[in-house]
């Protein structure tokens, strides 16, 4: 039986907007855009589409392999498995590493990771930049715990795709989940370079930045967010934090030198960076800057921030 409302030519056009990421204003609407991945819509239609329509043979395999997929997704093993059987006719596992790749996700979702991880190793051997393969492995090791063969596999996989955001951002995600912030840093600087415009890189560099201890980096990272994204809480907050710390730390400082010898033992103390430090005019125009506008922006919220304005201006108290 067809799936209520069924439309072969809707149907087909919604599995290739799928496969490609992309959609055809003219064909399904602007309304239609981003694509929005449903896997029980797709194994429904898709199953009705493989048993009623005419395909040629390269969009029968992709309608295939979009279906066992969806079965995965939506706990049909059995069914993905009859379709991996049908596209393995075709395309032999020994001879294709796509369909290794298949046969690793439904191991995956059979729950038997090491056999997964052994079938992606084994691809990799015959395909070595095969990208999706490469992905897969990541996550099935980083899933199971094994960060560092994760940060292993990642690290090579970067230096041959170093234009891979979304690698260099799960690269720096497994290093702070092993407290290595230095070379977690490092990922964030390339993605900086690969997109600047991100106010989230900024102000995920500066966290790292003030985690390390250089609070005078740590503080041009969080204005740069805040220059992309206005009012972001979370820079806001870094930003009080790192201005606060950094003012503390040479007032502290000040006794053991006069004139500017406070503000140069500061950037010593950052690792040595060549980094011009942030005047004490700035940071404390900074840190009063910070506070009234966290303040702000809760009170804004009316009765809802009430209670939150309370507590942000406490803990502002606190800082002072």
């Amino acid at each position: 039986m067809a799936p209520p409302n069924f439309n072969v030519t809707n149907a087909r056009q919604k599995l290739a907007t799928l496969r490609t990421g992309t959609a055809d204003p003219v064909s399904v609407g602007a309304e239609d855009l981003p694509p929005h991945y449903d896997p029980a819509e797709v194994l429904s239609h898709g199953s009705h589409l493989l048993k009623t329509a005419s395909f040629g043979d390269i969009e029968r395999f992709a309608v295939l392999e979009q279906v066992f997929v969806a079965a995965l997704d939506t706990g049909n093993i059995d069914i993905a498995k009859t379709h991996l059987a049908t596209i393995e006719k075709r395309f032999p596992f020994k001879s294709s590493v796509r369909v290794q790749r298949l046969y690793g996700l439904l191991k995956e979702a059979e729950g038997d990771f090491d056999k997964a991880i052994e079938i992606y190793q084994t691809a990799l051997e015959q395909d070595e930049i095969n990208v999706l393969t490469h992905k897969r492995l990541v996550a099935v090791l980083s899933s199971q715990g094994k960060r560092t063969e994760a940060i292993e596999r990642l690290v090579t996989y970067v230096d041959a795709f170093m234009q891979d955001v979304e690698a260099w951002a799960e690269l720096a995600s497994l290093y702070i989940g092993e407290s290595m912030y230095q070379q977690a840093a490092f990922c964030f600087e390339e993605l900086l370079l690969l997109r600047p415009q991100n106010h989230l890189y900024h102000i995920r560099y500066a966290d790292l930045l003030y985690t390390l201890g250089k609070l005078d980096l740590a503080v041009k990272y969080y204005c740069s967010g805040l220059e992309l994204c206005k009012d972001n809480l979370r820079a806001l907050y870094g930003l009080r934090l790192a201005s606060s710390a950094l003012l503390d730390q040479r007032s502290k400082q000040r006794p053991s030198g006069k004139g500017s010898k406070g503000t140069s033992s500061v950037v010593s103390d950052n690792k040595n960076q060549d980094v011009e430090p942030v005047e004490e005019g700035t940071l404390v125009a900074l840190q009063k800057l910070s506070g009234d506008r966290l303040s702000a922006l809760y009170e804004k919220q009316g009765k809802e921030g009430a209670t939150l304005a309370l507590v942000a201006k406490g803990w502002l108290q606190c800082q002072e």
